[in-house]
């Protein structure tokens, strides 16, 4: 941890922003593949006419 604290802070703030956006990714990519938790909902799939 010492090598984030000896940059300056807008690296610092950019460091923080890419991690928080890669938990965000990684969050989305599971809720996405997880069958009990849908993100989309399909317009597409027309069950009843």
């Amino acid at each position: 941890m010492n090598y984030i604290q000896n940059l300056s802070p807008i690296n610092q703030l950019v460091v923080l922003v890419a991690f928080i956006g890669l938990l965000f990714g990684i969050l989305v990519v599971y809720l996405d593949n997880s069958k009990g938790f849908e993100l989309k909902r399909d317009w597409r799939k027309k069950n009843s006419r």
